[in-house]
């Protein structure tokens, strides 16, 4: 049983289909305009959806792009030790939320 959801953009539309993913959160993509439907449009609803999906997926990329400040996480791993690998992700992960607590009590 998943315990969270996964939220991604309209490039992994493979997500569900190469993954056993229980909670997934895609947008809506807008329809393709035909001679039927000539000017094709998301819908009010829709576009409520694709807001607050935005809304939500934009905190978890500036906490992703926030632990990759850390230079040791974006450059090449160089350690023969793998056990290493996730010591120094979550290192990254500690300083960044440190790093917004001293923030927010400076504010």
């Amino acid at each position: 049983m998943d315990l969270f959801t996964w939220l991604a953009d309209l490039g992994y539309l493979g997500l569900v289909r190469d993954y056993d993913v229980a909670a997934q959160s895609l947008p809506h993509r807008k329809p393709r305009r035909s001679k039927k439907a000539p000017a094709a449009a998301l819908t009010g609803t829709q576009r409520a959806d694709n807001r607050a999906h935005a809304r939500r997926r934009v905190k978890v990329e500036h906490a992703i792009s926030g632990a990759k400040r850390l230079g040791c996480v974006t450059q090449a791993y160089r350690n023969k030790s793998l056990a290493c690998n996730d010591r120094v992700v979550v290192l990254a992960c500690g300083i960044w939320n440190w790093h917004l607590t001293k923030k927010k009590k400076a504010i």
